[in-house]
């Protein structure tokens, strides 16, 4: 790499760090020794570039210094790319023909080569959200812009319909759901308000009594900030690791006890979905998991449980229907109308697949006369049936992803994984999607740091 190219990188990491960061640490980025780091640092500031600190203390970058850039990498072009294709589908229609013209705009300026990767389909945007039938997005984004009041038809998740005046505040886009964070008139409070339970919206001519930025801040303070550490694992006695969140908010304390080699993945992965502040607390068999503090929760003694609060849960299929529950805002739990489905497949999990593929890894399976006596009648009923319901689907239980397909995925996953469950065509083409979903893989992750914690401290 050029000493030019060198600078640019240097005052790009400045950029990226509002607070003081150490000369290691950008030469470690960098690639470079930190004498060279020093010395790139006196040759940007003999170009103008206010950089306060000194070596051993730290470097920050004032604002307003610019140089114009050699020119966008291939990496930066697709990550431009892509983030317009993602704006262009998955926000309303006059911001994704904006993000359209800019992409057309861009390539027309980019030399041959780089303006290609711009229309390149390397790097697609899949489905996962459809734009609201009843409030365009634009209508919000216009409201925020001018900060106007907001007059809202609401439907809440029980189906009660309100009359709300609203002052908006901003518009979160999450993966399935698009969200608008106001202060409600009728609730004197801060609320959040689903664009696709909107029925009707009005931009009315008064403006909201404060200014947008200011109830910005006062939104945020509302969101408690949590800091933890994570202490190492501790062998045989139980260990606490705190998800790290910037803002949380922090109402009743949530505590998964668990163990690396267990069911408790699902309920990691249950609780990354519904992205709450939580405690892991990890216990190991046959001592703190059999211990009397622990049987006070769980008397069975075994892993899974959660505590929230002053409730208790144990078994992951409750615990996973619990925080469905609990959570609506994380909406794994189906419109009414897929709530039947929902709970069939749930507990036809915990009640049928989970006791079938064990009694069968063990070498025993109900003879026919006998299969009437089981809840589950056949390992071979069971996939069956399950093959079936799976075929063309993408979800168990409507056209979204709940705490059902959570938890029947996390079963067929790991038993196919070990051979306890047939490699079927239709239980593959499920769980492969639903598996890279990013909580599972964060919840993977986790684990897999788990592990390997309790693997050195046996070292």
């Amino acid at each position: 790499m050029s000493r030019t190219h060198r600078l640019f990188d240097l005052l790009q990491m400045l950029r990226r760090h509002r607070r003081p960061v150490s000369g290691a640490a950008l030469a470690e980025e960098a690639g470079v020794s930190l004498r060279t780091l020093y010395r790139d640092i006196a040759a940007l500031q003999a170009m103008g570039a206010e950089i306060d600190g000194e070596p051993g203390v730290g470097y920050v970058l004032k604002p307003g210094f610019l140089l114009p850039p050699l020119m966008f990498s291939a990496e930066e072009i697709e990550a431009l790319a892509l983030g317009l294709k993602w704006v262009a589908q998955r926000t309303d229609e006059g911001m994704g023909a904006a993000a359209r013209d800019a992409m057309a705009k861009l390539a027309a300026v980019l030399p041959r080569d780089l303006g290609e990767r711009m229309e390149d389909d390397a790097l697609v945007i899949g489905p996962g959200w459809e734009r609201p039938k009843s409030v365009a997005l634009s209508l919000l984004r216009q409201a925020l812009n001018a900060e106007r009041k907001l007059a809202l038809t609401y439907v809440d998740e029980a189906g009660a319909k309100s009359e709300r005046v609203v002052w908006p505040v901003t518009l979160g886009f999450f993966e399935t759901k698009r969200v608008l964070v106001a202060w409600c008139e009728l609730r004197n409070a801060y609320r959040s308000f689903r664009a696709d339970r909107m029925l009707a919206a009005e931009i009315l001519a008064d403006r909201s009594p404060r200014p947008r930025r200011q109830m910005m801040k006062e939104w945020r303070q509302t969101l408690l900030t949590k800091t933890v550490s994570k202490p190492s694992y501790r062998g045989a006695t139980s260990t606490d690791v705190t998800r790290d969140r910037e803002e949380v908010p922090m109402s009743k304390e949530l505590i998964f006890y668990t163990n690396p080699q267990s069911r408790g993945y699902i309920v990691h992965w249950m609780l990354e979905e519904v992205g709450c502040p939580y405690t892991v607390r990890v216990l190991d068999f046959g001592t703190t998991m059999k211990a009397p503090d622990y049987l006070s929760i769980n008397p069975m003694g075994k892993v899974p449980a959660i505590v929230h609060g002053d409730e208790v849960v144990t078994e992951a299929a409750a615990i996973c229907a619990y925080l469905a529950d609990a959570f609506p805002e994380a909406g794994l739990l189906p419109s009414p109308e897929h709530r039947g489905a929902y709970f069939r497949w749930l507990f036809f999990t915990a009640a049928c697949l989970e006791p079938a593929v064990s009694n069968h890894s063990e070498g025993w399976d109900p003879s026919p006369e006998k299969q009437r006596g089981f809840g589950y009648g056949s390992y071979e009923m069971v996939l069956d049936t399950l093959a079936g319901a799976l075929k063309g689907r993408r979800y168990i239980a409507g056209d979204r992803f709940s705490a059902a397909d959570l938890y029947l995925a996390s079963h067929l996953q790991w038993g196919m994984m070990v051979g306890m469950i047939e490699r079927r065509p239709e239980f593959e083409a499920y769980c492969g999607p639903l598996a890279s979903r990013p909580a599972a893989q964060r919840a993977e992750a986790e684990v897999k740091k788990l592990e390997a914690q309790k693997a050195w401290s046996a070292a």
